[in-house]
C-alpha cells in the first residue's frame, strides 16, 4: 500500500476499504488533497476528501487522513481525529 501512497496526486480519486467503529466495514470514494510533512513529528499526511453523490468535492464534511510514519514504516488512516483499519487502496482516476 506504500507505493499507492506514494503515487497518489492532488484530485486524484481513490477508493478506500476500512472499519471504523461507528459503521463497520465500508468503502468510501475520496478525492486526494494537499499533502504535507512535519519535520518535528518526522510524520507525512495526505487530507482526503468526501464526495458528493454527483462526484463533486465536499469540503464541508469530516476529512480523511492518510498518516505515514518515516521510522517505523507505518501508513495508517484516521476520519478526523478518529483511526480507522485500512483494508485496501484502489486509484480509479489519476489527474
Amino acid at each position: 500500500m506504500y507505493e499507492t501512497f506514494c503515487s497518489l496526486r492532488s484530485n486524484d480519486r481513490i477508493k478506500v476499504s476500512l472499519i471504523d467503529s461507528m459503521f463497520g466495514k465500508r468503502e468510501k470514494t475520496l478525492i486526494v488533497g494537499r499533502r504535507t510533512h512535519s519535520k518535528k513529528y518526522n510524520v507525512e499526511k495526505l487530507t482526503l476528501y468526501q464526495t458528493n453523490k454527483d462526484g463533486s468535492v465536499c469540503k464541508h464534511s469530516c476529512k480523511f487522513y492518510f498518516y505515514y510514519r518515516l521510522e517505523s514504516h507505518l501508513l495508517s488512516l484516521a476520519m478526523g481525529d478518529m483511526g480507522c483499519s485500512l483494508k485496501g487502496i484502489e486509484v480509479l482516476t489519476t489527474v
